[in-house]
């Protein structure tokens, strides 16, 4: 059974006119379902147990039984959040939900120093991943996709997911899309495709101008590479993202690996549930 770390980010500290979720009163209801679903839902998704209805036999009572599924993975969970800044209401550390608070005063680190536990803690897993606190990973089998997409291609490549929100009543919106026209002017945005066999058809992958996900999932041998090369740099960028969960979702891996998504019409393969409404914030573009 794969073991897997997963470490969060968590801060909830409103001020007036952010643009960020974190930063807003509004959203603290949003905020705080968004939280449970990115931590106890996200393990019961992709635990070992789960249950089932059963018979104690004819004119019986039915019961409610504990499983455990060989479907599941051993999944961690570290919340790294300020003791004095957060949403936790009842979530408490138990066995795998860790909750740690990094100390410290200035918040904007905490996303950063989140990324980097995961590849620190590399060697004891075999996926490393990190998520920002309103994410959810809905599909049950993501992790085996995640290790089938390695192993069947290169260590150089991290496949990231498309992170999508619901329009209301209309469907699926993928956040973080590339720009028209691309941006030669950065040294990721490559344009490179691949197609990988995938037994109900063909994925094809490309390298994202945008790489934002609001999260990544490595194998160990990506994460100790990643680990590796910001060690001998002392953990300092020479480059800077557009804010700091940018810099630990994507920044922490770009110097070191292909981050590729799949095209857009192949979106349904690997994504993420953005639980918010981002959506709203852009028009619908007029067609004429």
């Amino acid at each position: 059974m794969l073991r897997v770390l997963l470490t969060i980010p968590h801060v909830f500290a409103p001020t007036h006119h952010s643009l960020y979720s974190s930063q807003t009163e509004a959203k603290r209801g949003v905020k705080t379902k968004a939280l449970e679903q990115a931590t106890l839902g996200n393990l019961m998704r992709h635990g070992k147990t789960h249950y089932i209805h059963a018979s104690l036999g004819k004119e019986k009572p039915v019961v409610t039984r504990a499983l455990s599924t060989d479907m599941g993975v051993d999944l961690t969970i570290q919340l790294y959040t300020p003791s004095d800044a957060n949403l936790l209401g009842e979530l408490n550390s138990q066995e795998d939900l860790k909750i740690i608070d990094p100390g410290l005063q200035d918040f904007l680190q905490i996303p950063s120093i989140a990324s980097r536990r995961a590849v620190e803690q590399a060697a004891d897993y075999d996926i490393v991943g990190y998520l920002e606190d309103d994410i959810l990973i809905e599909d049950p089998e993501f992790f085996a996709k995640i290790t089938a997409l390695v192993r069947n291609t290169s260590e150089e490549y991290a496949f990231l997911p498309h992170r999508c929100e619901q329009i209301h009543r209309q469907g699926d919106v993928i956040l973080s899309g590339d720009p028209d026209g691309g941006r030669p002017d950065l040294f990721w945005a490559t344009g490179e495709e691949i197609e990988i066999d995938w037994p109900l058809g063909a994925k094809r992958f490309y390298r994202a101008t945008n790489p934002h996900s609001g999260c990544f999932f490595i194998s160990r041998v990506q994460a100790l590479k990643v680990l590796a090369y910001w060690q001998q740099r002392d953990w300092k960028a020479d480059f800077q993202l557009s804010g700091p969960l940018e810099q630990a979702g994507s920044g922490i891996l770009l110097p070191v690996l292909k981050l590729m998504k799949p095209i857009p019409r192949h979106y349904r393969f690997l994504m993420v549930r953005h639980q918010d409404e981002l959506w709203k914030r852009h028009k619908f573009e007029e067609v004429v």
